[in-house]
């Protein structure tokens, strides 16, 4: 089998020292060290970027998993509803159904203790 080169270099935007294929770099591909901070370089390009407005929606994004009573979500059923104190919970916060924690929801990661 053939194998390719790979060029060590600094990510455009984290700066960490990655392995890069030197392939996809003359593409103009593999800039970044990875996908998460491709999409971040990708949206501080963009005309309208405010960095302060990200730090808000980041913020309301976290209190989306407390409910009206304030209870924190300890997880997701594999249909999305949120799971607090083994209940699971629609979007409008009335109760769907039990969760067992042996369920799938659990099994699969989706927990979040």
């Amino acid at each position: 089998m053939y194998k390719f080169k790979d060029m060590k270099r600094n990510c455009d935007n984290c700066q960490t020292e990655y392995e890069a294929d030197m392939r996809n770099v003359n593409r103009g591909w593999g800039l970044c060290c990875s996908k998460s901070c491709a999409a971040s370089k990708r949206e501080k390009s963009k005309p309208n970027y405010n960095p302060e407005r990200v730090e808000r929606n980041n913020v309301r994004r976290a209190l989306w998993d407390i409910n009206n009573n304030g209870e924190r979500v300890s997880g997701r059923t594999a249909e999305g509803y949120r799971i607090i104190k083994g209940i699971a919970y629609d979007e409008f916060d009335s109760p769907v159904y039990n969760v067992d924690i042996n369920e799938d929801a659990y099994d699969h990661g989706q927990w979040d203790d």
